[in-house]
């Protein structure tokens, strides 16, 4: 189900930001911060907070098991892309 229509979300995208130990996200700007977007009209914004909470106790009681974790944080992809960057410019310099 679409939660966003300015931003074309859905529920699995947003409860998608919530890692299997229950961190993540807290608010709906920093949900839309980790899927790379901002909040356009913000009439969304208390189904998303609900979203994060729900997505957040369905992980702790869960075995730290979230299977709407289909999606990566892409906060997280970018810093990791980057940093597997600075350790191959390393690597060249080392050499």
């Amino acid at each position: 189900m679409i939660v966003c229509s300015c931003n074309v979300l859905s529920c699995r995208q947003i409860k998608g930001t919530i890692a299997p130990d229950g961190s993540g996200p807290k608010t709906a700007g920093e949900a839309y911060d980790c899927l790379g977007c901002s909040p356009d009209c913000g009439r969304c914004a208390r189904e998303v907070r609900s979203l994060l909470a729900e997505a957040r106790a369905a992980c702790a009681s869960q075995c730290s098991s979230c299977a709407s974790r289909e999606i990566d944080c892409a906060v997280h992809v970018s810093v990791g892309l980057m940093l597997a960057e600075i350790e191959i410019v390393d690597e060249r310099e080392a050499a």
